[in-house]
């Protein structure tokens, strides 16, 4: 089941251990027991903590699917669970920098596997003309 509350920044920061300038992720627009769909503009930020010597680079995409993860966990759980991203595979990146999407950033993050103090998702980032970014499979561990 899908639930469709949009939730701005403010409404679920609580729920992740990302602060600042280190919170990536704008809006969640929807979510559900498997699935989270994000958006973020933070990629055109020319102070985004990411950045190096003025161009953000493309693998800075998985900290964006990562920490829209955290989020759903956070909404499902109903409270934030400090973890780490273990391992990021089948990543493949289909731009070399993010200096060139104007558009937000949509994530939408696949729970594929959930145990006790982990979980394994498969995240796709699209620009808002759709095109494809990203694609990747991620384990976070959670403390």
């Amino acid at each position: 089941m899908i639930t469709n509350k949009r939730l701005n920044k403010d409404q679920f920061a609580h729920l992740i251990p990302h602060v600042g300038s280190m919170s990536l992720i704008d809006f969640v627009d929807c979510w559900g027991d498997q699935q989270i769909i994000c958006r973020s503009s933070t990629h055109k930020d020319p102070a985004n903590p990411l950045r190096f010597n003025g161009t953000l680079s493309a693998i800075h995409l998985i900290e964006y699917g990562a920490q829209s993860m955290a989020i759903h966990g956070g909404l499902l759980s109903g409270k934030s669970s400090p973890g780490f991203l273990a391992a990021a595979r089948n990543v493949h990146l289909y731009t070399d920098h993010l200096n060139d999407v104007n558009g937000e950033l949509i994530i939408t993050a696949d729970a594929a596997l959930k145990i006790h103090n982990s979980a394994v998702y498969d995240f796709t980032i699209m620009d808002s003309d759709q095109h494809l970014l990203l694609e990747a499979r991620a384990t976070v561990i959670t403390l």
